[in-house]
Parts: C-alpha cells; structure tokens; sequence
C-alpha cells in the first residue's frame, strides 16, 4: 500500500518538475517576489525613522543601537522559528500569519510616540518578518519546475534588491512634506498598509504541494497539479514517473518511520556536511551585502567621496548586484550551480585582491562594480542552493536554520569585527578577509557540495543522492 502511494506521489511531483513556465508559476513569483517588497521595506525604514527620532527626542548612543537593532534580532529569532512552524502547520499558513504580523504591528508603531512602545513593536514586526524571510525561495524550490529554480528565486531576489530604495524614498518624501513629529510616523503607516494583500495571497497563492503530499491531502495536489498543466497546454499522465523522485520518496519516507526527530538530522550524515556548506556560502555572500550596504559609503568617503555621493554609489552597487543575480539565474539553471557560483566567486576574489592594491579612484570605483556585481549577485542561488539540500518534511527547518545561521554569522558577527579590521588594517584588511571567507565557501563546495541544478529536489535531498557526501 505504501508503494502504491509513493508511486503515486512521484507521478504528481514529476509532471510538476517538467512543467514548462505559465501563468500561474508567473502569479506564483509574482506574490512571492511581493513578500520580499514588503519585507525590504519593513527592514530598511528604520534608517529613515532613527534619523528623525535622533533629531526630535535626542535619542542616547544606546536608544539608537536598540532601536536599530531590535527588529533584527527578532528576525534572527523568527527565521530559526519558522522552519519548525512551517514543517508542522504548512508554508501557507505561516506566511500569511508573518505578513501579518510584521505589517499590522508596523502600523500600530506609529500610533504611540514612546520609544519603549516602537522598539517593542519592531521587535515583534521583526519575528514576523524573520518567519516570513526563507519562505519565497522555499515555496519556488517546492513548487517551479526544476528547470526553473534558480532563475525564479534570482528574479525575486533583484526585486528584493530594488525594494529597498523604496524606505529610502519615503523617508524623504516624509520629512521634505510633514513636520518632524509627523514625519517619523510615515513610513510605519505606509509599512502597514500592505495588509490588505493578506486577501491575494490568502486566495491565489497555493500551498505547497509537496508539503500536501506529506499530509495525505493527493486530492489537493492532483488538482493543483492538472490547473498547472492546463495553464500549460500540457496534457495529464498519470504514468510519467522519474527514477529520481521515487527513490528520493522512499528514502525519505524510510526515515520517516524510524521515529527519529527530524531536526536532528540537520546534524547528522549527510546534511551535517550539505548544511556546512551551503551556510558557508550564504555567510559569504552575506558578508559581501553588509559591506556595501554599511561599510561601502565610509570606504569611500575615506577616499576623498562626499559623504552624499558616497550613499548615493553604495546604493548603486546594490542595484549592480540585483543585475547580477539576474544574469547568473539562468546561467546556474543551464550549466550548474557549483561552475557558476564559482565562476562568479572567483571574479570576486580577483577583483578584491586587486582592490587592495589600488590607489587610483577610477580603478577603485570600476573594480567596486565587479565586486557588486559578482559579489552580491550571487546572493540567490545561495539561497535556492540551502533549499535544495533537504526532503520535504525537514525542508522548512533546514532553510530557517540557514537563513538565522548565515545571518549570524555574516550579518551580524562579520559586520561588527570588520569595524575592527577597517580600524587595525585599513580597507585592504577588510577586502583580504572577505576574499578568504569566498575562498572558504569555494573549497567547502567543491569537496563536499553536491550539484542541484535541473533536478527534482527529492533527487537532491535523496541520503544517496550525487555529491560528496552521498
């Protein structure tokens, strides 16, 4: 009987990964890539809303620093959060309570000026956000044909990018048009009007089919399925099965029933090893983002740059980045995540090492661009690349573990001692170090990473599937 299910559960999910692209897997990014416009929202206001409580309340150096840093810590905890919550009680579901919660305790931050009272509710926005953060690649990986998944997640991932001029633009269209004490206010309400788009996602955006398939709901999934080839031109077959996907589920469902908790196999063989290095690729990146977006303006300001033209070009490298990701998606689909990543990696190190030796500010603002570029615009398949290394059923741990780790680790710990290494060593410490930490990631991936590219992330997630550590 168990057989017959997963033959069946392989026949949905292979006609899902040979899907070609149509309407709803366009509706499907589309909501996706909305989540993330929020979100980037949501986190980059509060730059906006400090410089005028700063200014208004004479806020202390440590009301500042909690203020700034409250929402992150509670997307820290949030993100670790939702891989349990989203395993257990669907990735629909949690997405909709996320958007939920970062958006309506957003608005509600604007309604009392008491620095107690923002801070607590930034904090909360944050554990929705944090919960909401892993879920657009997540859902893509679970749901776009296998073909398709990294282009998809890099094109969220430059809106993303985009997005975050859009806080930036409001906080100054608050303060050039309302006085101080209404301005501060602003982007927490326009923050929270997305709210309202809790109803689109509520009713277009479907659950993950294979996380369907893990609750015995097949009836859901053959009918998402057939909408999908209907979209499609595609006719049904209720024979197609790929070799992949039925080993990949009986392997998964062996482990199943050996009662064993799933998150502890996070750090047993083989995804100790799987986790190790896609976390060490996404702290890489990571390390390279903050660096544009905290260290970049003072690098050049230290170069003789106004500080206003300084945030201006650091803004500019974000969006080099978002460009980036868009080239590299297709190009990891086609020729594989592992060449491709490197090959964007290895430009990067090149292009740091040759920073450290340049004194002309032509150079320094061309080499800039390749490392924003190839730095930062590798950032999405980093983040399909943590999807694709587990089953169904520990997936949603595995991402959310990912996500809080890689954030530690590269936006967190890495930000605050690269402020001591641009103080003890200069610029050219602060680019050395980057250059070791993608040295790190590259060896990592090529001694024990696995190539994911094109196939079903049951295939991929498989105990004995192709790798290293197979």
């Amino acid at each position: 009987m168990q057989e017959e299910q997963l033959r069946v559960e392989a026949n949905l999910i292979s006609r899902l990964d040979k899907m070609p692209m149509n309407r709803e897997v366009r509706l499907l990014v589309g909501l996706l890539s909305l989540c993330w416009v929020m979100e980037a929202f949501d986190i980059g206001m509060i730059g906006q809303v400090l410089l005028v409580l700063k200014k208004v309340w004479n806020l202390s150096p440590e009301m500042v620093g909690l203020l700034g840093s409250c929402s992150t810590v509670g997307v820290v905890i949030g993100t670790a959060s939702a891989g349990f919550l989203t395993d257990r009680y669907g990735r629909k579901r949690i997405l909709l309570w996320g958007v939920f919660i970062f958006t309506f305790f957003t608005l509600i931050g604007s309604m009392v000026a008491n620095i107690a009272w923002i801070v607590t509710m930034r904090f909360i926005a944050g554990l929705g956000a944090g919960a909401v953060f892993p879920l657009p690649y997540l859902m893509i990986s679970e749901i776009a044909p296998s073909r398709s998944r990294g282009n998809l997640v890099c094109i969220c991932n430059a809106v993303l990018t985009a997005a975050y001029l859009l806080p930036t633009l409001c906080g100054s269209w608050a303060i050039n048009t309302f006085d101080l004490e209404t301005a501060w206010r602003v982007p927490f309400i326009v923050g929270g009007i997305p709210i309202i788009t809790l109803y689109f996602f509520y009713r277009y955006l479907p659950e993950s089919p294979r996380w369907l398939m893990k609750k015995g709901r097949h009836a859901e999934v053959r009918q998402l399925v057939e909408r999908l080839e209907q979209s499609a031109g595609v006719p049904h077959d209720d024979n197609y099965i790929d070799e992949g996907v039925l080993q990949g589920l009986r392997q998964a469902a062996k482990a199943v029933s050996s009662g064993q908790r799933q998150w502890v196999r996070l750090f047993r063989a083989p995804y100790l090893s799987r986790s190790l290095v896609s976390w060490s690729m996404f702290s890489a990146g990571l390390i390279t983002w903050y660096v544009v977006l905290v260290y970049v303006p003072t690098i050049l300001t230290n170069y003789g740059f106004e500080l206003s033209n300084s945030v201006v070009l650091a803004g500019a490298m974000t969006v080099l980045g978002g460009i980036g990701s868009i080239v590299m998606g297709p190009l990891a689909d086609k020729y594989g995540r592992k060449p491709i990543w490197s090959l964007y990696v290895i430009i990067t190190i090149i292009a740091l090492f040759m920073l450290t030796a340049t004194e002309s500010i032509t150079a320094l603002l061309v080499i800039g661009a390749f490392v924003a570029f190839f730095g930062t615009g590798i950032m999405p398949i980093c983040k399909v690349y943590v999807a694709e290394q587990y089953p169904t059923e520990l997936r949603g741990v595995g991402t959310g573990f990912g996500e809080a780790v890689s954030r530690i680790v590269g936006g967190v710990l890495a930000t605050y001692y690269l402020a001591f290494f641009l103080d003890l060593g200069g610029m050219e410490a602060v680019f050395t170090f980057m250059a070791v930490a993608f040295g790190i990631a590259i060896v990592a991936l090529w001694i024990w990473g696995q190539e994911t590219a094109g196939r079903s992330v049951e295939s991929t997630a498989s105990e004995t599937g192709k790798g290293k550590d197979a």
